[in-house]
């Protein structure tokens, strides 16, 4: 699940820098450091992995010898105890205290050591007590008779139990550090974990200023009706010439602002004005205007909705003439 999770997140984030711009090489520098720091983790949950299961080897061992060694010793502690006017069922209970309270020890040592921790000097010696008990209770008679094969026989097993209770300790610290080392690598791994590059600045051009002024109210009603009875005629024919002369740039109004050859906010709508008028296109009336082509088609739009549809070009001479 978690490898599903980290595969998820990363698939996002190599989309997000595809759709930021990033470049090819940056994305499969991206991915290849995401593979290495990936065989590096699975590198560390197996040194985990192996730690963990030697740790619980080493508990089953231990607990194992400790069940053989309280088989044989059950035998031969009640002899000795019989021997010494202990009667039953009292004598059969003297190995099983003493075999408990070590298996009791070594359970919590097993605990506190995988979380590097010390239970104490008393958990020490209570270690060094039962061990030496079982020891002596299983061998004392031979002793006592100076059987060496007897004493061989009757001491190998606890004292390789208590030997090996000794020794599970540092086993288990040095389990629990692996462990450790491995969380801390893991850390330190998320802190220099690969990051995305980031997209190359792209310059991105200032837009182009709008003149926001309200347009001025249209000087003839969009309500008003032609009457023929009483209207002059007006002519709908388009001029015969077959091309229209050019026409000249209108002279910018006395009142323009020609300090960097852009007239003002007044005078430009009037340009534009007179540009529809006399039929121009809405780039022609922007030139004349010294504004931006969107402007005059805006200015263009509100003086066709107020006025109608814009006269075509040469229309207002041949009106003028049918007029007089």
């Amino acid at each position: 699940m978690a490898n599903k999770l980290i595969t998820a997140r990363r698939e996002v984030e190599r989309l997000r820098m595809q759709a930021a711009g990033a470049a090819d090489t940056d994305v499969k520098i991206w991915e290849a450091s995401n593979r290495v720091a990936d065989l590096e983790r699975d590198e560390r949950e197996s040194a985990v992995r192996t730690a963990r299961t030697a740790g619980r080897a080493m508990d089953v061992v231990l607990l194992v010898v400790a069940a053989l060694t309280m088989a044989f010793s059950l035998q031969n502690i009640h002899d000795f105890a019989h021997a010494h006017d202990v009667q039953n069922p009292i004598a059969w209970f003297v190995a099983p205290a003493i075999d408990l309270a070590l298996i009791a020890a070594l359970l919590g040592d097993a605990v506190l050591s995988r979380w590097q921790l010390d239970a104490g000097v008393w958990a020490t010696r209570l270690r060094w007590y039962t061990g030496a008990a079982t020891v002596v209770l299983n061998s004392w008679q031979a002793w006592a008779d100076l059987d060496a094969a007897a004493i061989v026989l009757h001491t190998a097993m606890p004292v390789l139990l208590f030997v090996l209770a000794e020794a599970a300790s540092p086993y288990r610290r040095g389990f629990a550090q692996t462990v450790t080392l491995a969380a801390t690598a893991a850390e330190q791994e998320a802190d220099t974990a690969p990051v995305a590059p980031a997209p190359a600045e792209v310059d991105t051009p200032t837009p182009a200023e709008v003149d926001t002024t309200p347009a001025a109210p249209a000087d003839t009603p969009a309500t008003e009706v032609y009457d023929q009875e009483t209207d002059p005629a007006v002519s709908t024919m388009t001029p015969q010439n077959p091309a229209p002369a050019p026409v000249a740039p209108a002279p910018a109004p006395a009142d323009a602002d020609t300090t960097a050859g852009r007239l003002d906010a007044a005078a430009a709508r009037r340009a534009i004005e007179a540009a529809w008028e006399t039929g121009l296109s809405v780039r022609e009336a922007a030139t004349r205007a010294t504004r931006s082509a969107s402007y005059a088609g805006t200015v263009y739009a509100q003086l066709t909705k107020a006025r109608g549809p814009q006269p075509l070009r040469g229309q207002t001479a041949i009106d003028g003439e049918a007029a007089a």
